[in-house]
C-alpha cells in the first residue's frame, strides 16, 4: 500500500490549477488536480478508485519490470508490457532451432511458461517521505563535497533500516528538485518472471528501425508475462513448484478502445527529463553530446552486422545489443534533429530573460535568487568544456576490453607503494595475467579502438587531450589500431603480469602503442570522475536554488524531472500535424498493415496474421468506426524512456493500450514538452486481442483476460 506523503511535501509540489497533457505527475499530484475537469474530459473514477493512500487502486497494478513499465491484468499474476521491454529475455530463451525471437511463443497451459531470465518485477508497495531526516544529516557540512558524502551515508543507512524492517523488501530513494525532496520506495521484488505469449517479430517489431519513432505506425509491440512466487506467497528463486503471484490490485483489460478525443492516462515510471535545464546545458547537449552519440552508435551498429554477416547463431545473439543500439541511434538524430526544430535553446533564452526580470523585480527575490543563473550557468559552462570528449570516452572505452585492462593495470602500477610486500605485488601480477577473452573479441576492439582515436582527433583543439598527438600520430583510426592490436604481445596473459611486476618505470618507458593510449585516456577518466562528482556536490546548493526559484516563478504547475519512479500523464487521444500541409490522424488500421507489406525485412508479416486478415472474419476486436482492426493509435502523454510498456488506460480505469514509443518530432521532449508536436504512440489492446484470437490463438489467455 502506498503511504500518504506529507502535507509539507504536497505545498513543495503544489497541484496544477488545471489539467494539463504535459507534465509527468506524481501520485498525490494527480489527487489534488481539479477532479471536476477530469470527469469532464472522460474520468469517472472517483479518486479513491484511482488511488487511495491506504487501500491502493488502479494506480497500484503499474509495475516496474527491468527499466521498462507494464501492467498487472490478472488475479493470477499476469504482466503486460512490450515486446521490445521483454526482447532481451525471448532472446535467451532461444536457439537457432527453436527461434521464439522469430517465430513467437505461446504457452497454452502454466506449466509449458517459459523463464524469462534476467526479468525482476518490482510493485511499489508504499512511500516515505525522508526528506527531513536527510536534510538534517546534511546540516553542519563544511564543504559541498561533504554535503554530498553526508546524503550518501544518510540515504544508504535510511535504505538499509528500511530492509530491515520489512520482509521481502528492496529500498530505494529518489531525489526531487535538485535534492528538495527525498521518498523512500518500500518495493516487492519478484525474481521469477515466464513468458507466456510474446508475438512473432515481425509483428512485435512491424516496421523494424524504419518506422521506429515514426508515424503512421503499425506494430504489435506486446508480451505478456507471469510472475510467480514461492508456495507461501512469498518472492523466492526460480522454481517449478513456485506459484502465481496474487496481487491485490490489477486492471480490467477494456475491448471497447479509444477515439480520438478520449481521455488516457499513461501509468509507467519514466526515466529521465531534463526540463528545466539552462540555455547553456541544452545547447551543449544540442551541438555536443547527441552528434558524437549517433557517429558511435552508428559505428558500433556496423560493427556487429560485419560481425554477424549471415551467421544465424551470431544474429540470434546479438540482436538484442543491435536493437537497442539502433533505438540509440535513431533517438540522438531525433534530438538533434528537434532541438533545432523546436527553438529549444531560444526558447531558454527567452525564458532565463523573463525569471532573471522576475527575481529583478522584487527585493526578497533579489536576495535570495540574485546570482543563481550565472551560478547554474557556471556549472553548465564548466561541463560543456568537455562534454564531447567526456562521453567519447566514458562511452567507447566500455568496449575496448584490452585497452581498458591495460588502463586498470597502469592505475594499479601508479597505485603500489614501494612498501608493498611482495606477495601482494605477485597477486596483483597473477589478477592481470588472467586472460579477458579481449584476444577473441579483436573483431570488436579493433573497430572501437579505430572510433576512438579519430573521434579524439575531431575533437576541438579546446578538448583534445594534452599529449595527444604524439600517441596518436598521423595515421588514420583503422591503420593504428590494425598496428596497435596486431600480433599484439600484450593480448597474452604473461606479458601483462611481466609488465606490471616491472613497475612504474617498466609502464612508462614502454613503446606498446595501445599501452601509451592507455597511459593517455585513464588518468582523464579519473579526471572526468572526479569532475561529475564535485558538479553533483555543487548542484545540491546551487542547483536547489534554481529549482526553487524557478517553482516559485512558474507558480503551481510544477512537476519534477523524471527518475524511473512512479508517474501518471493525463492525456488525449490527438492527431498532429508534424509538417506544413501534412496532418496525421490519431488511428491505425489493420488494413495500413496490409497496405505496408512487402514480403521483405521489416515489412513481412507472419503468414497467420496475412491469412487471418484476408479472411473476411475480423472478429469482434474491430472498431466500427473505423471499420476495421485498430493497431496503434496517438495521445499527447508526457513520455520518455522507461515509459515503454506503461498502460494506457480509459476513464474508467480500464487498459486500453500499451505505450511504446514516441513520434519522431518529439524526442527532443525530454527537454520539453511541445503542444504541437508531443505525441506518444501506443498499441491498441484490440490489436492485442485479435492476435490472440485471430493470428496465433491462446483461448486460455483471452479467458484470463475476460474474454
Amino acid at each position: 500500500m502506498l503511504k500518504p506523503l506529507i502535507l509539507a511535501f504536497l505545498m513543495v509540489l503544489a497541484a496544477p490549477e488545471r489539467t494539463p497533457d504535459e507534465g509527468q505527475w506524481l501520485p498525490q499530484q494527480v489527487l489534488a488536480m481539479d477532479w471536476a475537469k477530469l470527469k469532464a474530459r472522460g474520468m469517472e473514477l472517483t479518486k479513491d478508485e484511482f488511488w487511495h493512500p491506504d487501500r491502493g487502486g488502479v494506480l497500484s497494478a503499474a509495475v516496474q519490470i527491468n527499466g521498462c513499465s507494464a501492467t498487472l491484468v490478472s488475479a493470477d499474476g499476469l504482466v503486460v508490457t512490450n515486446h521490445h521491454c521483454a526482447f532481451r529475455a525471448i532472446q535467451t530463451a532461444s536457439t537457432v532451432a527453436r527461434n521464439y525471437v522469430e517465430n513467437g511463443f505461446v504457452a497454452h497451459a502454466r506449466n509449458e511458461e517459459i523463464r524469462a531470465q534476467g526479468m525482476q518485477l518490482r510493485v511499489v508497495r508504499r512511500i516515505e517521505d525522508v526528506s527531513k531526516k536527510i536534510h538534517a544529516a546534511a546540516d553542519g557540512a563544511k564543504t559541498d563535497l561533504d554535503r554530498l558524502e553526508r546524503i550518501e551515508a544518510a540515504q544508504a543507512r535510511l535504505i538499509a533500516e528500511g530492509q530491515a524492517s520489512e520482509a521481502d523488501t528492496e529500498c530505494s530513494i529518489a531525489s526531487f528538485f535538485n535534492g528538495r525532496s527525498y521518498h523512500m520506495y518500500y518495493r516487492t521484488l519478484i525474481r521469477d518472471i515466464r513468458i507466456v505469449y510474446a508475438p512473432a517479430r515481425a509483428v512485435g517489431e512491424f516496421g523494424g528501425d524504419i518506422d521506429n519513432w515514426e508515424w503512421p505506425r503499425h506494430t504489435g509491440d506486446f508480451t505478456f508475462l507471469r510472475a510467480y512466487v514461492g508456495q507461501d506467497g512469498r518472492p523466492a528463486a526460480y522454481s517449478r513448484d513456485n506459484v502465481p503471484y496474487r496481487p491485490k490490485h490489477w486492471v480490467k483489460v477494456s475491448g471497447n478502445g479509444v477515439a480520438p478525443g478520449d481521455l488516457v492516462m499513461i501509468l509507467g515510471y519514466p526515466g529521465s527529463t531534463d526540463r528545466y535545464l539552462s540555455s547553456v546545458a541544452v545547447e551543449a547537449v544540442q551541438r555536443q553530446l547527441y552528434p558524437a552519440r549517433y557517429r558511435y552508435f552508428t559505428e558500433i551498429i556496423r560493427t556487429l552486422e560485419d560481425y554477424c554477416g549471415d551467421d544465424a547463431a551470431r544474429k540470434l545473439r546479438y540482436s538484442s545489443s543491435i536493437k537497442s543500439f539502433a533505438n540509440g541511434q535513431k533517438n540522438a538524430l531525433g534530438m538533434v534533429k528537434g532541438l533545432a526544430r523546436n527553438r529549444v535553446v531560444a526558447q531558454k533564452l527567452s525564458e532565463e530573460e523573463a525569471f532573471g526580470a522576475w527575481i529583478g523585480a522584487d527585493a526578497d527575490r533579489r536576495a535570495n535568487y540574485n546570482s543563481v543563473i550565472e551560478d547554474v550557468m557556471e556549472i553548465d559552462r564548466e561541463e560543456a568544456a568537455t562534454l564531447q570528449r567526456d562521453f567519447l570516452l566514458k562511452s567507447v572505452t566500455g568496449n575496448c576490453r584490452m585497452l581498458s585492462q591495460l588502463m586498470a593495470l597502469v592505475n594499479a602500477v601508479e597505485a603500489r607503494k614501494k612498501d608493498t610486500p611482495q606477495d601482494e605485488v605477485e597477486a596483483d601480477a597473477l589478477r592481470f595475467s588472467r586472460e579477458t577473452g579481449a584476444a577473441a573479441r579483436l573483431w570488436l576492439e579493433q573497430p572501437m579502438v579505430a572510433f576512438l582515436v579519430d573521434e579524439l582527433r575531431r575533437l576541438p583543439d579546446s578538448q583534445k587531450l594534452p599529449g595527444q598527438k604524439a600517441v596518436l600520430g598521423d595515421l588514420s583510426g583503422a591503420d593504428w589500431a590494425a598496428a596497435a592490436l596486431s600480433e599484439n604481445p600484450l593480448l597474452r596473459g604473461d606479458a601483462r603480469r611481466r609488465l606490471f611486476l616491472q613497475g612504474k618505470d617498466g609502464v612508462e618507458h614502454h613503446s606498446d602503442p595501445l599501452l601509451r593510449l592507455a597511459r593517455l585516456v585513464g588518468p582523464e577518466l579519473r579526471d572526468i570522475a572526479l569532475r561529475d562528482r564535485l558538479r553533483e556536490a555543487r548542484r545540491l546548493v546551487d542547483g536547489l536554488r534554481w529549482i526553487e526559484a524557478q517553482q516559485a516563478w512558474r507558480g503551481k504547475d510544477f512537476y519534477p524531472n523524471a527518475n524511473s519512479t512512479l508517474r501518471v500523464s493525463i492525456a488525449s487521444v490527438k492527431s498532429y500535424a508534424p509538417r506544413d500541409g501534412v496532418v496525421h490522424v490519431p488511428q491505425t488500421t489493420l488494413s495500413g498493415v496490409i497496405s505496408k507489406e512487402t514480403g521483405a525485412d521489416p515489412f513481412a508479416s507472419p503468414q497467420p496474421l496475412l491469412a487471418a486478415a484476408a479472411s473476411g472474419d475480423l472478429g469482434r476486436f474491430t472498431d466500427k468506426a473505423l471499420g476495421d482492426v485498430p493497431v496503434c493509435f496517438l495521445s499527447d502523454g508526457d513520455t520518455t524512456g522507461g515509459n515503454s510498456g506503461s498502460g494506457v488506460l480509459n476513464g474508467k480505469g480500464e487498459l486500453v493500450g500499451l505505450n511504446f514509443d514516441r513520434v519522431f518530432e518529439n524526442v527532443a521532449g525530454d527537454y520539453g514538452w511541445n503542444a504541437d508536436r508531443s505525441r506518444n504512440i501506443s498499441v491498441d489492446i484490440r490489436y492485442v486481442l485479435w492476435n490472440l484470437e485471430k493470428v496465433v490463438p491462446a483461448p486460455g489467455l483471452l479467458k484470463e483476460l475476460g474474454f
